[in-house]
């Protein structure tokens, strides 16, 4: 993520996407030696060798621990690297659509949560619901904490049975997902078809032109 300033009294910046060990191999063979850390705390702050230990324990003189930072041995060659790495972010690295990309996590969360469902009716043997009319399986309820109204209609809509239903069972907690015991259980989820109106939107905000962000002064932060 970098940070690039204030517009609308909202903090603005870019999402990059980045593949966690290929970073980790970078960052390890770029990293600069820092020898010494600078301890800070509520009313000061004093600098010691890395190589000593330190814990978290209030100073009798600059009281409460609040954080630590190492100290580059060369603070003009980590400033140098900042500006290399975030020159080479700019001309290669493609901000990400964070809309978009939350978007794809919610709908593989309402996929995953079918393809449970539909695999826990299959291995069902007999029906199970108090009355033994339906098959019935359980909606995760981690699922049912974090999803909305229409997640839960995509997942209704994604489930391939004829006599579904999602209802509470009477003594017992949760949301079920019930079929009829005559339901043909051997089949896979249905994927639902991509809204074309949906699309058009998603594409119209893609190509828009983007507002320049408002300029701060730079201090030489990097997220």
């Amino acid at each position: 993520m970098e940070l690039t300033g204030i517009q609308d009294g909202k903090i603005t910046g870019n999402l990059y996407e980045l593949d966690y060990q290929q970073h980790y191999k970078h960052v390890t063979e770029q990293a600069l030696p820092a020898d010494n850390y600078m301890l800070i705390y509520e009313h000061g702050e004093r600098e010691q060798p890395a190589a000593r230990p330190f814990d978290a324990s209030p100073n009798p003189q600059l009281g409460k621990f609040e954080r630590f930072e190492a100290i580059p041995n060369d603070p003009e060659a980590l400033q140098s690297l900042l500006r290399e790495e975030r020159h080479s972010r700019e001309q290669s690295a493609v901000p990400g659509d964070l809309e978009t990309h939350i978007a794809v996590l919610r709908n593989g969360l309402i996929e995953t949560e079918a393809r449970r469902i539909v695999g826990k009716m299959k291995e069902l043997s007999d029906s199970n619901s108090p009355d033994k009319s339906h098959f019935m399986v359980e909606l995760s309820p981690y699922f049912t904490q974090i999803v909305t109204t229409k997640d839960t209609d995509r997942l209704f809509s994604m489930l391939p049975y004829k006599t579904l239903s999602f209802s509470q069972i009477k003594d017992r907690h949760g949301t079920y997902a019930l079929i009829g015991k005559d339901e043909n259980r051997d089949r896979r989820i249905r994927k639902p078809r991509p809204s074309v109106r949906a699309q058009l939107a998603q594409d119209k905000k893609r190509n828009a032109p983007k507002k320049t962000a408002a300029k701060t002064k730079n201090h030489g932060l990097e997220v």
